[in-house]
């Protein structure tokens, strides 16, 4: 009996249905004002729509995608927790050392050591679309104790040396013109040996620099750090400023010259404050 009355009750909802669609496609070819009964079924059914199926869908996607933004928060928190657990691991190790060698300047009666350094911080105020990878000017010079040749660093590394000096203002050429004035000189941390060589240009096509060994090596790791050598004079780059990392292992002919690329770590797209770096015994 009770599987009539359902069954009927199905037939029912099935007629009604069917009907509303009758009369929806009637009032759409014929364009005439849909009744007052054809507008209280078409709510019913939009309503029913809405809050029966559209609802508890959206409402489970949501709670899949909160899920999922969770789990994301917590491997960022995970990988933050382990930077930070790194972070201070080396500024304890950084503290050690640098104790260690104030003591034996003192020894040693040594004022300065190759890589100490001092850096005055600054922005670009200029950079011109026609020279975008070539050079920048920043806003300081002679009044500020700014002389040609000192490096020049963002928080990624170094970025350009200063070759032309005003009162006020200073010109950075760029590591990333293909044809620079100068020749920086750079170490390589290959491992347990140092290679030592020259930044020669940049290539634009692979976003490299072009360095020219000085060193005779056969092979090179890849991702090797690049550092300034600080073998360019006084008033020059220290030694040790991050340049960089070995692009690959291979060691290709250039003429006569070995040479060998270098991924750039700063981002030279992204400049707006950078840094001035002096050595000690300037």
């Amino acid at each position: 009996m009770n599987k009539r009355k359902f069954s009927k009750h199905n037939k029912r909802i099935i007629t009604i249905t069917v009907l509303l669609l009758s009369f929806s496609i009637y009032s759409l070819v014929t364009a005439r004002k849909a009744t007052k009964i054809e507008t209280v079924m078409k709510d019913t059914v939009s309503n029913i729509e809405y809050y029966i199926i559209k609802t508890p869908f959206r409402y489970v996607g949501n709670i899949f995608s909160e899920f999922s933004q969770l789990k994301d928060v917590y491997n960022e928190n995970k990988t933050l927790k382990e930077q930070l657990d790194t972070y201070a691991r080396l500024s304890a190790m950084n503290d050690t050392l640098s104790h260690d060698i104030d003591e034996l300047k003192d020894l040693l009666a040594i004022d300065y050591l190759p890589t100490d350094y001092k850096v005055k911080y600054t922005k670009i105020i200029s950079r011109d679309a026609e020279s975008w990878t070539t050079d920048v000017t920043i806003d300081l010079g002679e009044s500020d104790d700014i002389s040609e040749g000192m490096a020049v660093i963002s928080s990624d590394g170094m970025i350009g040396t200063i070759t032309n000096v005003n009162s006020i203002s200073s010109e950075v050429s760029l590591l990333c013109d293909e044809s620079p004035s100068y020749q920086l000189p750079v170490m390589i941390l290959n491992g347990d040996e140092t290679v030592y060589g020259l930044i020669d240009s940049y290539d634009a096509t692979q976003k490299c620099y072009v360095m020219s060994l000085l060193t005779d090596v056969d092979s090179l790791q890849e991702g090797s750090t690049v550092v300034t050598s600080g073998l360019g004079g006084e008033g020059k780059s220290p030694k040790g400023i991050l340049v960089g990392r070995i692009d690959s292992t291979a060691i290709k002919s250039k003429g006569s010259q070995k040479v060998c690329y270098i991924t750039p770590s700063a981002n030279f797209n992204e400049l707006e404050y950078v840094a001035v770096v002096q050595r000690v015994n300037k």
